[in-house]
């Protein structure tokens, strides 16, 4: 009998002692099932059971549920769930899986998705909202309330009762003898905890939260277009299948299944959901980081342009350095002629004349002639805005030494997003507009597509070379920031 080995192990980050079950070949492609309310990791078990001899199959419990410990004076909001689960993936050593979301998990997984898109390599979203239109009046009702307003946590103390429990999982069941009682008594027990219906308490009015983020979620849907599977009981009494269908808006390609049950429609239907997650994670790509792609980099003899190609090539992929001597970056018939074969192009120009505007127009129309589609233009961070509409470029404390350079970029970045009709995939990568320091790649930085710098903690928006050339060969691999400007930093 073919059965997984399912441990049950502890990690420390920050303080926090998070519980998690693992199963299956570290090697084989990873998969991370994020939980929902009021259950923890223990709702995946039968799940693990049926995957966890293909897959390597990590099952977390945030804090305030389940296992996981949380020290006096936690934060319980969900971006501190997020930030959580992001100290976890990284303690856990996996920089690549398909994420599992089902109701809490949509928020925590999506905000790590937005932290970290390099991360992921699919989605599989279980009755986890994204949407305005999937909110039940009940859901709109119970999210109503707010910290601090007068009868709030009173309010949502109910959603912490054995009967609401039960109910999460009997409400909309057709076969409510499929549905085992142990799973909401377990529930019901972590929730009993100690310290856990203050926890539950905050998380419940920091949802609104979540519906703030909508936007910022389906930008990413819309800008990464991952591969996607939904998966929905239709008679949520929280979130409708209104909310199911929304997906397929920003992701069109994504593979929508519904099924005739309540809201935690696993508990349910694992029977025929197990095989429609197995064939959906058979079909992902290798991760690009795999396939050797082929990279031109034009510029490679240049500080940035060397990055990238040093670090295109540590990673297996085969790298054309080209410079003045072997094409014209302003000539395409001459740009085309070398360009043609490869995957992707790297464009780091630099130069007068307005060189840098030049060579992106000229690109433009090199790679649809050479049957390249893959653009990544090196630009300047100088364009990045200190203030709505108030670029760094355009401050009158700007060095003067480096005006001309950033004007030149700032213009390359305005060819692009004029070029509405190209067939040419573009990004545009942005380093903070004054600390892109010398250092070797630390894979813990963030990307975003936005027009004003990432800052951390401290307000300093900061990166080492190393990870910035890290940022633009994760963005050629997963295919991100399609016709955008993104920004890299910690």
């Amino acid at each position: 009998m073919d059965m997984p080995r399912v441990s049950h192990r502890y990690v420390d980050v920050d303080g926090v002692r998070v519980f998690y079950r693992e199963a299956g070949p570290r090697d084989a492609p990873t998969l991370l099932l994020l939980h929902g309310f009021p259950t923890a990791s223990h709702q995946f078990r039968r799940l693990i059971d049926a995957l966890g001899t293909r897959y390597h199959l990590l099952a977390p419990d945030y804090p305030g549920f389940g296992h996981t410990e949380a020290p006096d004076g936690f934060r319980y909001d969900f971006e501190a769930l997020a930030g959580v689960l992001e100290g976890f993936v990284r303690a856990v050593g996996v920089s690549r899986f398909a994420l599992y979301a089902f109701d809490f998990g949509g928020p925590v997984g999506f905000r790590l998705a937005v932290r970290h898109p390099e991360w992921i390599t699919g989605l599989i979203v279980q009755n986890a909202n994204a949407y305005e239109e999937g909110l039940s009046a009940l859901a709109r009702a119970a999210i109503a309330h707010r910290t601090g307003e007068p009868g709030a946590a009173e309010a949502v103390q109910e959603l912490f009762t054995l009967p609401v429990t039960r109910g999460q999982y009997e409400q909309g069941a057709a076969d409510a003898a499929q549905l085992d009682p142990d799973a909401w008594t377990l529930d019901q027990h972590h929730l009993d905890r100690p310290g856990r219906n203050a926890a539950q308490t905050a998380l419940a009015l920091d949802y609104h939260s979540n519906v703030e983020q909508y936007p910022r979620w389906q930008q990413w849907l819309r800008e990464h277009r991952p591969p996607t599977l939904v998966l929905w009981g239709r008679n949520d009494g929280f979130f409708t299948e209104e909310g199911a269908r929304a997906y397929l808006r920003d992701v069109p390609g994504a593979e929508l299944h519904v099924f005739d049950a309540g809201h935690f429609a696993l508990a349910e239907r694992l029977p025929e959901i197990a095989p429609i997650v197995e064939r959906f994670l058979d079909r992902l790509p290798a991760p690009a980081e795999r396939r050797a792609l082929r990279i031109a980099v034009l510029g490679a003899s240049g500080h940035l342009g060397g990055a990238v190609a040093t670090e295109a090539v540590a990673r297996g992929h085969l790298v054309t350095p080209l410079g003045r001597a072997d094409a014209d970056a302003t000539d395409p018939a001459a740009l085309a002629a070398v360009l043609g074969g490869h995957d992707a192009v790297v464009a780091s120009p630099k130069g007068g004349d307005h060189l840098v505007p030049r060579a992106a127009a000229a690109l433009l129309e090199a790679l649809p002639k050479a049957g390249v589609e893959r653009l990544l233009f090196v630009g300047g961070g100088g364009s990045l805005e200190y203030a709505p509409g108030r670029r760094f470029v355009d401050s009158p404390d700007f060095p003067p030494q480096y005006l001309e350079t950033a004007r030149d970029q700032a213009q390359a970045l305005d060819v692009l997003r004029a070029a509405t009709g190209t067939p040419v995939v573009w990004s545009y990568a942005s380093p903070p507009p004054m600390h892109l320091v010398p250092g070797e790649r630390t894979g813990r930085y963030r990307a975003e597509a936005r027009d004003t710098p990432l800052a951390d903690a401290g307000d300093v928006s900061r990166i080492t070379v190393g990870d910035y050339a890290s940022a633009v060969v994760d963005a050629i691999e997963r295919g991100s920031f399609v016709r955008r400007r993104f920004t890299a930093a910690y």
